[in-house]
């Protein structure tokens, strides 16, 4: 079985990018470097109030789009995805842990095409501490994988 080699490629970024820092800003990303990338992303604002913390869907690249049907920029994650029981925990653990999270993605009900996917959410953080933004990308696996070795579950 095998991961993405764009999901493997990115976080390598994302570390490089990362340099000595516990966390990389939003602004360490250009959209030029992140071109090969760019239509399987999405960038999610981390939303908190005194109780929670919810996920909207600050910008959604075209590929994200077209594999969902229609756009989702500026919607909630627990909006546009049915079965959010299973889909919040990543991104809670992601902004808990400040560390990448890697998940076999069944997009098949949210989705405009059946297919599961390779997603992975990497944090972003203004202060270097508090994860306040998501990058997430998304790559549909080949239809003979499903999944890889490496997917981290969250927890």
């Amino acid at each position: 079985m095998s991961c993405p080699e764009e999901l493997r490629s990115l976080e390598a970024f994302w570390h490089m990018k990362r340099g000595g820092r516990a966390l990389p800003r939003r602004s360490d990303f250009t959209p030029e470097e992140l071109r090969p990338w760019l239509g399987n992303l999405a960038i999610i604002a981390v939303e908190r109030d005194m109780r929670d913390m919810r996920f909207r869907v600050a910008l959604s690249g075209t590929q994200l789009d077209s594999y969902r049907g229609h756009g989702i920029t500026g919607r909630y994650v627990d909006e546009v995805c049915s079965g959010i029981e299973d889909t919040t925990p990543y991104y809670r653990d992601c902004v808990t842990r400040g560390m990448p999270v890697h998940y076999l993605h069944d997009n098949s009900p949210n989705s405009a095409i059946y297919t599961d996917m390779g997603k992975m959410l990497l944090p972003l953080s203004e202060d270097g501490v508090t994860v306040d933004r998501i990058l997430v990308a998304m790559y549909p696996l080949p239809a003979n994988d499903s999944g890889c070795d490496t997917y981290a579950m969250a927890g």
